[in-house]
């Protein structure tokens, strides 16, 4: 029997079961590999096979930009400890517009945490980063040093590299049910063995309540979104070298600059999500999504979109999309917290922007669970199910 199980093995739950690993005997985390043919999987899937997340300190809300800025500074021993590199430090720059407050929400955070952030007008940004095309009213507001992107495969990884190295048991499942026994919980396996330990952590993502592993519903939105990509090759992607990542407030579009993928490629990708997107539920549902190739309506809207933001992409001949699901909360922070007396936590809610603190959310998520002080300066119950 284990002191603890994390079950999900993405960001957060990575991230919780090192955390828990280095201070704790007895712990074991569930998850399963990325399968290798998505279109013939029938279980579990996962937002993070993927190779582009974006990073930053600056965030419009504080609790998202202290949690960012708290991972960030622990990236270096993660990569070093771990052999494993995941963060490329490629910058941020957000473009903003006299419509949109997002950019000064940003520096407001950015200044009190430390973070090297510099204000653009239109001309700057023009001249610094020729390839983009803004209006003449634009601002711009630029990270660098501690801004950029990371692998999510890779920084799971690591994070599951050091867990083990801590004493950790990896079990490379997936959890098809979870109940509260005499003693502690038991998970109940995809091959139908079982688990058995004192405490439950659920970092399961968008697929906690559809794969029932939460006792108490937790008013999660998950949504159905579709990513564009374009291949760069060699011409462009010199022109390309210096692209931060991007944010376009006026859109709500974020904007990753070339990216080296597993085929060999890079890509550019681009997303822009709004509550218009088609809500995800069952089980059936989300395996149905995450195995087709997302909506060939933001396909042709986000292609327009980011030409139009970077003219020289009209010249790419290889685009496709993938797909991907962002799991929002009624408190647009994740619910970090008990939902079955002290034996069953949950750590869910990435709320579309869940990577870049993953690692602290993930330790605030151990702590929890190992019922240690509160020790985050997100007070406890912004994270509380309600």
């Amino acid at each position: 029997m284990y002191r603890y199980v994390v079950i999900g093995r993405g960001l957060i739950g990575a991230a919780a079961a090192r955390h828990l690993a280095t201070q704790e005997d007895g712990v074991a985390v569930v998850g399963p590999d990325e399968p290798s043919d998505r279109g013939n999987h029938d279980g579990v899937f996962a937002s993070h096979y993927d190779e582009g997340r974006m990073t930053r300190m600056v965030d419009p809300f504080m609790q998202w930009a202290v949690t960012a800025t708290e991972s960030i500074k622990r990236y270096a021993d993660l990569e070093r400890e771990s052999g494993i590199s995941f963060f490329t430090p490629a910058g941020y720059l957000g473009i903003g517009d006299p419509t949109s407050s997002y950019n000064a929400r940003c520096a407001t955070s950015g200044s009190a945490l430390g973070a090297a952030i510099e204000h653009l007008d239109a001309a700057t940004i023009r001249s610094r980063f020729p390839f983009l095309s803004v209006r003449a009213d634009a601002d711009g507001l630029v990270e660098t040093g501690t801004a950029g992107h990371i692998s999510p495969r890779a920084m799971v990884e690591a994070q599951t590299r050091l867990a083990e190295r801590a004493g950790a048991s990896l079990i490379r499942e997936a959890a098809s049910a979870l109940q509260t026994t005499r003693r502690g919980v038991e998970v109940e396996l995809a091959s139908g063995q079982t688990v058995a330990a004192e405490r439950a952590l659920v970092a399961a993502g968008a697929f906690t309540e559809a794969c029932g592993l939460s006792p108490r519903k937790l008013n999660l939105t998950v949504y159905a979104r579709t990513v564009v990509l374009a291949r760069i090759d060699s011409a462009m992607l010199r022109d390309l070298s210096a692209m931060p990542t991007l944010i376009h407030s006026a859109s709500g579009a974020y904007i990753l600059p070339p990216i080296r993928y597993p085929d060999g490629h890079h890509y550019l990708k681009i997303g822009i999500g709004t509550e218009a997107d088609r809500r995800l539920g069952s089980l059936a549902e989300m395996q149905a999504w995450f195995k087709s190739s997302g909506s060939e309506d933001n396909r042709s809207e986000f292609t327009a979109f980011i030409t139009e933001l970077i003219p020289m992409l009209k010249e790419c001949r290889h685009w496709h999309t993938d797909t991907c699901a962002v799991t929002m909360t009624s408190s647009s922070l994740p619910i970090i917290d008990f939902v079955a007396d002290d034996r069953i936590a949950v750590a869910v809610g990435g709320n579309g922007k869940g990577a870049k603190g993953a690692d602290e959310w993930g330790r605030i998520a151990a702590g929890l669970i190992r019922k240690s002080p509160w020790s985050s300066v997100v007070a406890r119950e912004k994270l509380a199910f309600t």
